[in-house]
């Protein structure tokens, strides 16, 4: 069955993010580059000088076990990072078109 994963994540871990991906066999996502917001730790990053950062947000749908994969990884580099940077949403996908 697919899922479907939502990286929400800081744009200073964009190499490491695709590096992520490119491990676990991803081969198709949509990229929003740019989005901002205000997650559980930190304060807003709005990328403006009051409330500088950014985000960007990956869509990944895939077989549920490249989805664990990349859970894993993801749960690793968060972990190198005190915890920061990175959010993972997981969901079903009732239907595909």
């Amino acid at each position: 069955m697919e899922k479907m994963m939502v990286v929400i994540y800081n744009t200073a871990l964009e190499s490491a993010v695709m590096k992520c991906i490119d491990t676990c066999g991803i081969t198709c996502y949509t990229k929003v580059p740019t989005v901002y917001g205000r997650g559980e730790t930190g304060g807003p990053r709005m990328g403006t000088h009051v409330w500088p950062g950014e985000n960007s947000m990956l869509w990944i749908v895939a077989g549920e076990e490249k989805i664990r994969s990349l859970l894993e990884h993801a749960r690793e580099l968060k972990m190198k990072h005190d915890g920061k940077g990175v959010k993972v949403f997981i969901l079903p996908v009732e239907e595909k078109l």
